[in-house]
């Protein structure tokens, strides 16, 4: 979960602001940027670092994915984007609509692995990756792909340990409790249980 909070998009992604695209690791908490709720501020920002070679069962910090230019047409992206393993993408399915009432939900980049266009890597430099937060959880455009800003869902409140969710909620001053965190703006999922969906 702590890992989650940080690990989204690599160093060098570029986030559309109200000033034109920043380097993730140049925005600022209170920057402006797009989002699908309109244009908010940064609330949060978080850093860990990809290590190579660091295996740990506990830890998800062993794989990135590289999406390839163009992966999902032109210019989406418009260069090679290498994201972390909390990222997710919104999918959109005109079946989902009368499933689930709107025809969008968000699944981890690393589902959607092909082994082609978006393909599983382990880097032999260390990485830096970022996610942030803003002030009502929405969806931003990187390289033209529609992706998640940070928010803990569910997995706060799954917490048993009272010490544990307080040294969570330390990390962010905005923040008192999970309620602060907001509602999520779309539903999330995995790729496996949309494709099972979809097919019904």
């Amino acid at each position: 979960m702590f890992e989650e909070a940080c690990s989204a998009f690599a160093r060098g992604t570029l986030i559309q602001t109200a000033r034109g695209p920043i380097a993730i690791e140049d925005l600022l908490p209170g920057d402006y940027i797009e989002t699908s709720r309109g244009v908010q501020s940064v609330t949060w920002i978080g850093s860990t670092t990809y290590v190579p070679g660091v295996r740990s069962e506990r830890s998800a910090l062993d794989t990135l994915t590289r999406v390839t230019a163009e992966a999902y047409g032109v210019g989406r992206p418009g260069s090679d984007l290498l994201l972390g393993p909390a990222a997710r993408m919104v999918v959109k399915n005109a079946k989902l609509r009368s499933l689930l009432g709107k025809d969008s939900v968000m699944v981890p980049v690393s589902d959607e692995a092909d082994w082609d266009r978006i393909v599983p890597v382990k880097p032999g430099g260390a990485v830096q990756l970022y996610h942030l937060m803003v002030q009502r959880h929405a969806t931003i455009r990187v390289g033209g792909i529609e992706m998640e800003t940070y928010h803990p869902g569910t997995a706060l409140s799954a917490l048993s340990s009272e010490n544990m969710r307080a040294l969570f909620l330390s990390m962010f001053e905005n923040i008192e409790g999970l309620q602060d965190f907001g509602e999520l703006s779309m539903m999330r999922s995995t790729r496996e249980a949309l494709d099972q969906l979809i097919e019904l």
